[in-house]
């Protein structure tokens, strides 16, 4: 069974959850990972990219889906704000903390739940 509803994302940096809405019905509460020293940025986006098992650029360096170094964890969906999106992680642990260079991070299984139920377009609201 799909689901046709069309959900919105407003992500909480204070509290570090992400609520997954339908209309003004909070469908699901997400605990999440944000930015450290405030680097996630705040206002509205839209996601533009979703990707499975993502490689990850980072400071020149291509980290392949399958590395244990690579942080992205097992989906990526991007912001119209490049370098910035919500994605998986190899830190469970650290989910609730600011610790992040900027983007939302989630348990992998729960990504993957996200992932599944939004579009391309979603709208994603980022408040403090």
């Amino acid at each position: 069974k799909i689901s046709k509803a069309k959900y919105s994302i407003l992500v909480d940096k204070s509290q570090n959850i992400l609520l997954l809405k339908q209309g003004d019905e909070v469908v699901k509460v997400y605990n999440v990972s944000t930015g450290k020293n405030n680097s996630t940025p705040v206002g509205t986006f839209k996601i533009i990219s979703k990707i499975v098992d993502p490689v990850w650029f980072h400071q020149g360096v291509v980290v392949p889906p399958e590395s244990p170094e690579n942080v992205l964890g097992t989906r990526w969906m991007g912001f119209d704000l490049p370098g910035y999106g919500i994605h998986g992680t190899v830190e469970p642990d650290k989910i609730g903390e600011q610790v992040t260079a900027g983007c939302v991070r989630m348990r992998n299984e729960e990504v993957e739940e996200l992932y599944a139920l939004i579009t391309v377009g979603t709208e994603v609201v980022v408040v403090d």
